[in-house]
C-alpha cells in the first residue's frame, strides 16, 4: 500500500510491540522496518525494463528475507537499547512483525507481492483493498498520535494501538464481504454474457464500489458495481488488439509484462508511435477533461536506432483530478450517467 499507510502501521506495531521499554523509539524502528521492503525502489534505475517489472515487492517482500533479517537484525539492533533491558529476541518480534505485516497488506492490494521468493515468483494479490485507503489508513494514524501523547507507563497507551489494529482488521473483513457480494453480483452480469470473469476488485479510495473485468476472445469487458446502483448495468468493451505488439512478441520485456499483467493486457499505438501495454488489472482515471478512461499502468515500448528496446512506465498528463474524484463520488452512491458516458481506449 502506499507509503503513509506502511510508516503508521510500523509505528503502530512498534508501539504495541516494545512501547513499554522503548517509548517513541519503538514507534521510530517500526516505521523504518514497516518503510525497509519498499527501498527495493531505489534500484530500479539500474535494472533494464524486464528486471525492473520483475522486482519490485520481490525479494525484499519474501517471507523467508523477512524471517531470515528479524532472526539477524534483533539481536544486533537490541544492542542500542541495553540500558532500557532490551533483549535480541523482543527486537527480533518487533522487527518481524513490523516487516510482515507490510508484506501482509501489500498482499491485500491488486498489485502483486512475491512473499515465495527464491522458490517461486507467483505474485500474491488478494484484491480487497485500494492502494490508497483513507478509511484503512485514518485508524492507524489517530493510534499513533494519541499513543505518543500519553505516557509510556499509561495503561491506555498500550491499548490505543491495539484499537486501531482491531479497527484495521474489522475494515479488511468488512472488505472481503463487500468482495463476496460484489462476486457474486458481478458474475451474474457478465458471466456468460460478456466472456469469463477474470477479476473483481475495488474502486479507488474505497470499498463500496467495485470492479469487475472480464474476458472473451477479443476483447475485455469492463463493470462497476455498487450497493447503491439502480437501473440497467452499463458494460465496456475494450478490444486487445494484441497483434500490434507482434514486433516485441519475443523480448524479454514482454514476456515480463504478460507475467505481471497475468494476462489482462491489451496493446495500442501511442501518439508518438510507441507500442503502448496496458494492465487492465488496474482501475482507470476517468477523465473529464478529455472524455476518456486513461489507464494508470501502460508502458510505452520502442527500440532506438542502435536497436536497444525502452520500456518505460508513464503515467496520464494534463488529467482532471478534481473532476475525476467528482465522478468517483457520485458513481459510489449509484449515479453513472456521467461516468458512463466517457469512451475507453
Amino acid at each position: 500500500m502506499d507509503s503513509l499507510t506502511q510508516v503508521a502501521l510500523g509505528a503502530v506495531v512498534g508501539e504495541v510491540v516494545l512501547g513499554r521499554k522503548l517509548g517513541w523509539r519503538a514507534a521510530a524502528w517500526g516505521a523504518f522496518f514497516g518503510t525497509l521492503p519498499d527501498l527495493d525502489v531505489i534500484a530500479l534505475p539500474l535494472l533494464d525494463p524486464a528486471a525492473g517489472i520483475r522486482w519490485h515487492r520481490g525479494w525484499s517482500h519474501s517471507i523467508l528475507v523477512f524471517t531470515l533479517g528479524s532472526i539477524l537484525l534483533g539481536p544486533l539492533l537490541a544492542r542500542f537499547h541495553r540500558a532500557r533491558g532490551v533483549k535480541g529476541r523482543e527486537m527480533g518480534w518487533l522487527v518481524f512483525w513490523a516487516w510482515s505485516t507490510h508484506v501482509l497488506i501489500d498482499c491485500f492490494t491488486t498489485y502483486g507481492t512475491q512473499i515465495f521468493e527464491p522458490f517461486s515468483d507467483t505474485r500474491v494479490a488478494m484484491n480487497l483493498l485500494f492502494i490508497v485507503d483513507p478509511l484503512f489508513t485514518l485508524p492507524l494514524l489517530m493510534g499513533f498520535f494519541l499513543a505518543l501523547r500519553l505516557p509510556v507507563e499509561s495503561e491506555r497507551r498500550r491499548r490505543i494501538p491495539i484499537v486501531a489494529l482491531s479497527a484495521c482488521t474489522l475494515y479488511v473483513g468488512l472488505a472481503l464481504g463487500m468482495k463476496t457480494w460484489a462476486t457474486f453480483e458481478l458474475r451474474n452480469r457478465l458471466e456468460g454474457k460478456e466472456g469469463s470473469l477474470v477479476q473483481v476488485t475495488p474502486g479507488s479510495f474505497n470499498i463500496i464500489l467495485w470492479r469487475g473485468l472480464s474476458e472473451s476472445e477479443e476483447a475485455f469487458h469492463l463493470t462497476y458495481w455498487s450497493p447503491f446502483d439502480s437501473g440497467e448495468p452499463v458494460v465496456e468493451t475494450i478490444p486487445k488488439k494484441r497483434d500490434l505488439a507482434d514486433e516485441f512478441a519475443e523480448e524479454e520485456v514482454m514476456a515480463a509484462l504478460r507475467w505481471f499483467s497475468r494476462g489482462s493486457w491489451v496493446a495500442r499505438k501511442g501518439s508518438d508511435g510507441t507500442l503502448v501495454i496496458v494492465d487492465l488489472r488496474f482501475t482507470e482515471i476517468r477523465d473529464p477533461r478529455s472524455g476518456s478512461l486513461q489507464p494508470i499502468f501502460q508502458w510505452h515500448l520502442s527500440r532506438a536506432a542502435d536497436g536497444r528496446l525502452s520500456a518505460p512506465m508513464l503515467r496520464p498528463k494534463g488529467l482532471d483530478y478534481l473532476g475525476a474524484m467528482g465522478l468517483l463520488w457520485g458513481r459510489i452512491w449509484g449515479d453513472s450517467a456521467d461516468w458512463n458516458s466517457l469512451r475507453v481506449f
